[in-house]
C-alpha cells in the first residue's frame, strides 16, 4: 500500500511514533527546532510547497495524509495539497482515500479569534465543505479534540471516524533506572508554557531547599529569565535546547515531568508532547488542564491543574507530586502495548473491508 504523509512542519515524534516502511513516504515543508536528523526516515523528503503539490499529484496514493483541517496555520498546504489528489483523482478515474490525525481540542470561537464575528460562519463555512470533499477519515487524538470537530461540523458524514488516545507505549529497550528528585521541565521557554508561573511556583514550593531540582531544558525567549532564576537560585539547572539522546537520558532519572501551559490567543496545548515523553519513561505528570489527556491522566492518579490555576496552585501540585509520587513500572504499565498515534495511523491505512 502506498502511503503519502504530508507535514507542514516535522519532530523526531513524527518519525519516532509511526511505522517505518518503504511504502509510506514523507515530505515536509520545514523541520520543527527539536527534530533530529537521525530519526528522520531514509524515505522522508523536504519539499516546497509546490513540490508538496506534485508528489500529491503526480504519484499514485493509496492513501494521503494531510494536516488536520483545523490547523489553520497549515490550511493552504491542507487544502491545496488535498484539491490536487482530488484532481488527480478525477483524471486518472480513482479514488484515493485522504485521511487525517486531528487533535485540535480548542473551543471553536478560540480558533478563529480577530476575525469579524459575521465572517466567522463563511470561514468556517469555507473549510467545511472543501473538507467535505477531501476527507474521507478522521481519527481523533482525545476526548477534546473530538468535542471541537463535532462543535465546527468537519467530520465526515458517512462515518470514517474513531476516537484514540493520544499515548505514549513505554519507551522500548529501556531497563527504569534510578528516579533522582528531580522535576523536570521540556519545551519552549515562552509564556504560554508557563515558564514565568513554573519559576515563582518553585519557589514557593521549598522543594528547592529540600534537595529537589528544577531542570529546565528547552529554549526561547524566556532563557534569560530562567538563567537568572538559576543564578539566584542552585536547585534550578537550565539545560538550554537538548537532543533526542540527552532527552531520553533526563527522562529516566526525572521523577516529576511539569507543564502548566496557558491559553493564549488561539493557541491551547493539545496533548503536550513533554507529557507524553514522560509518561513513556514512567514518570509522574503535573499538567496543564488544557491537555487532551487530562481525564486519563486524572484517572491514573497524575496531578492536573484546576482551571485557571495560580502559582500557588502550581506550587502545591508539585508538592503534592513529590510526597505522592506514583511508581516508576506502574506509570509504564498503565500505557497501552502499541503507541495510540501508531494504533491511529493503521486504522487509517486500513482496508474498508477489514
Amino acid at each position: 500500500m502506498q502511503v503519502l504523509r504530508v507535514l507542514p512542519e516535522a519532530r523526531s515524534a513524527h518519525f519516532e511514533r509511526s511505522r517505518p516502511s518503504p511504502e509510506r513516504i514523507t515530505i515536509y515543508v520545514s523541520g520543527y527546532g527539536d527534530l533530529d536528523r537521525s530519526s528522520v526516515w531514509p524515505s522522508a523528503h523536504r519539499v516546497s510547497l509546490m513540490w508538496a503539490w506534485l508528489w500529491a499529484f503526480k504519484r499514485r496514493w493509496n492513501v494521503v495524509q494531510l494536516p488536520e483541517p483545523l490547523w489553520l496555520r497549515a490550511l493552504p498546504l491542507t487544502l491545496s495539497v488535498g484539491l490536487a489528489v482530488r484532481v488527480s483523482d478525477l483524471v486518472c478515474r480513482r479514488k484515493t482515500r485522504i485521511v487525517t490525525y486531528a487533535m485540535e481540542n480548542n473551543d471553536p470561537s478560540a480558533l478563529l479569534r480577530g476575525i469579524p464575528g459575521g465572517s466567522r460562519g463563511v470561514a468556517f463555512g469555507f473549510v467545511r465543505h472543501l473538507s467535505g470533499w477531501i476527507f474521507d477519515r478522521v481519527a481523533l487524538a482525545s476526548r477534546g479534540a473530538s468535542d471541537c470537530y463535532v462543535a465546527v461540523r468537519l467530520l465526515p458524514e458517512q462515518g470514517g471516524v474513531e476516537l484514540f488516545n493520544d499515548l505514549p507505549q513505554e519507551c522500548l529497550g529501556e531497563e527504569i533506572g534510578t528516579k533522582l528528585r528531580r522535576v523536570t521541565f521540556l519545551g519552549a521557554l515562552e509564556p504560554r508554557k508557563g515558564v514565568l508561573d513554573l519559576l515563582a511556583a518553585w519557589t514557593e514550593s521549598g522543594l528547592g531547599r529540600a534537595g529537589w531540582e528544577l531542570a529546565m531544558a528547552g529554549a526561547g525567549p524566556l532563557a534569560d529569565d530562567v538563567a537568572r532564576a538559576a543564578a539566584s537560585d542552585s536547585s534550578i539547572v537550565p539545560l538550554g535546547l537538548i537532543g533526542r539522546p540527552e532527552m531520553h537520558e533526563l527522562m529516566i532519572s526525572t521523577s516529576i515531568v511539569v507543564l502548566p501551559s496557558r491559553r493564549d490567543g488561539r493557541w491551547r496545548e493539545q496533548i503536550g508532547l513533554s507529557i507524553v515523553e514522560g509518561l513513556a519513561h514512567g514518570c509522574h505528570i503535573v499538567a496543564t488542564p488544557d491537555t487532551g489527556l487530562r481525564e486519563w491522566l486524572e484517572l491514573h492518579g497524575h496531578g492536573v491543574l484546576p482551571d485557571e490555576f495560580t502559582v500557588a496552585d502550581l506550587s502545591t501540585a508539585l508538592c503534592d507530586a513529590a510526597r505522592n509520587q506514583l511508581n516508576p513500572v506502574e506509570v509504564r504499565a498503565s500505557l497501552p502495548p502499541l503507541d495510540g498515534r501508531v494504533q491511529a495511523e493503521d486504522w487509517l491505512c486500513r482496508a474498508v473491508s477489514e
